[in-house]
């Protein structure tokens, strides 16, 4: 079938598809919205944000074949930018965060169970999707992916699991992210990868004496231009004449384009906040059809903690050595130079009054239901923001304490020697049951007994499962939770603080 004939039945196809699934998921409408159709013969499905790319002949024989796979890809599709998948850091494990984020896609689709998206690889996904919700109260592209690196090191493995979920490639989004990420480290602006480097003006064309065109240099015709020359082109006039057949659509539609990356994911991010205020008051409609739907789209909506900032929740005013900038009066510092020479009337304070912390209590589950791997990689990052001395005093009192049924190991912070010290020969205690309540009884008795002089608070690193005080400390607490999942499943008491950190945050900072 000729190229021009296949390409409006595959446009045809792709706009029946999304009509259909509209009829059904009416609070999905921004989101269908934003996708723009691009024809590129040769290709498989891909989708950079903005362009959803597709090889016309492919499509319009899989909907002639069968309707619901065209419906269920594009949902597919779909489904990935609301949750924000195609935002990977350039150090994710690709295989399985692909493999997350299908499998992903895939369960939410089969949760709704619309009769427009049944397709034969039902019965084929059902084993693994049954896996996913066996192991995880929560199934995101983060806790699918946190699983897969510690449930299947074996990537065979990984792919044989993805087989019945792959859809669309995913090639694009890594190397957006590879392309974004080099920019960052580079300075240099982002630049479309079809778009050439600047280059001097060619000659101009003209007619000779003997009706051959001959190069003229771009002044000599100066003399015949008018003024109106010089203003913009007419809209009609733009057209790319003696250009390949293909050449428009691939000029004129960028794909994989790293130039709007930061606008594209805000647009989606915006699109799934409204596709969950949208998905609310379909709520008895659905039931519990669309609750991983609904979870999923508030886990894209929810502001990732900055655990620094978070930890500065728990500062204290306090005075810190260094020269103060912000009291320093430079007129009266250069009238004294002016007037009396080398002397001036006025030197910078050598303290500042700062919210820093000081005293504070780092408390790690170390139950065997929290991973031994996580908790070193907590350490790790809690220890990278202790080290800033933007956010501590040189001269700490920071205990970090292990505990599982019972406090097992307590480490005292006085300095950063101390904590380099800590973090070579750290070595996790424990691994057994979990209850919380001897972490706050040995804190409780450190106050009375003056070690904790100015106590900025506790944060308690765990997985939720456990017995919590039954009374509210005197000081600040926080619970912080490796995921929404977890989080999600925990009963904190109300006068505490949750918090969860994400994917991104704790295992890949």
């Amino acid at each position: 079938m000729a190229d021009e004939a296949v390409e409006p039945l595959a446009r045809q196809a792709l706009d029946l598809a999304k009509n259909t699934l509209l009829v059904n998921l009416r609070f999905m409408n921004a989101a269908f919205a934003r996708l723009r159709p691009l024809p590129a013969p040769g290709t498989a499905l891909a989708c950079d944000g903005t362009f959803l790319r597709y090889d016309p002949l492919t499509l319009a024989r899989a909907y002639a074949t069968d309707a619901a796979s065209v419906a269920r890809a594009y949902l597919h599709v779909v489904l990935h930018n609301v949750f924000l998948h195609l935002y990977p850091s350039e150090r994710v494990d690709e295989l399985r965060w692909d493999a997350a984020c299908d499998l992903v896609a895939e369960h939410v689709i089969a949760e709704l169970d619309l009769t427009v998206t049944r397709t034969a690889r039902d019965g084929a996904q059902r084993p693994a999707l049954a896996l996913l919700d066996a192991a995880l109260p929560l199934v995101t592209a983060e806790t699918v992916y946190r699983y897969l690196r510690e449930e299947m090191p074996d990537d065979a493995e990984v792919a044989r699991l993805r087989e019945p979920f792959y859809v669309d490639d995913h090639a694009p989004w890594h190397r957006m992210a590879a392309i974004a990420a080099e920019q960052a480290r580079t300075g240099e602006s982002a630049r479309r990868p079809e778009e050439p480097h600047a280059q001097a003006p060619a000659p101009a064309v003209g007619p000779g004496n003997d009706g051959t065109d001959i190069d003229l240099p771009p002044e000599a015709d100066g003399a015949q231009r008018s003024h109106a020359s010089k203003r913009g082109m007419a809209p009609d006039d733009i057209t790319q004449k003696q250009a390949p057949k293909n050449a428009a659509p691939t000029a004129g539609k960028r794909f994989a384009d790293t130039v709007n990356l930061d606008r594209s994911r805000e647009q989606w991010k915006n699109a799934a906040l409204e596709t969950g205020i949208q998905l609310d008051s379909y709520v008895q409609l659905w039931g519990t059809k669309g609750a991983n739907l609904a979870m999923n789209l508030k886990a894209v909506a929810r502001e990732k903690q900055d655990y620094r900032a978070f930890l500065r929740k728990f500062a204290r005013i306090g005075e810190h050595i260094r020269v103060n900038d912000d009291e320093f009066d430079y007129v009266y510092y250069c009238y004294g130079l002016a007037r009396y020479g080398n002397l001036p009337l006025i030197e910078p304070l050598e303290y500042a009054e700062e919210k820093r912390v000081r005293d504070f209590v780092i408390a790690i589950d170390t139950s065997a239901s929290t991973k031994d791997g996580l908790v070193r990689r907590f350490i790790e990052k809690t220890y990278a923001v202790l080290a800033d001395e933007t956010s501590f005093f040189a001269d700490m009192n920071v205990l970090i304490v292990q505990c599982d049924a019972a406090v097992t190991h307590v480490a005292r912070i006085a300095n950063l020697g101390d904590l380099d010290d800590y973090m070579e020969n750290v070595e996790i205690v424990g691994l057994g049951g979990t209850d919380f309540r001897p972490v706050f009884a040995f804190v409780d008795d450190a106050l009375d007994r003056g070690d904790l002089r100015n106590l900025g608070g506790l944060v308690y690193f765990t997985d939720g499962f456990g017995t919590y005080p039954a009374r509210k400390p005197d000081y600040d607490t926080a619970f912080v939770f490796v995921d929404d999942a977890s989080a999600a499943a925990a009963a904190v008491p109300t006068w505490a603080m949750k918090i969860a950190l994400g994917e991104t945050i704790t295992l890949e900072d």
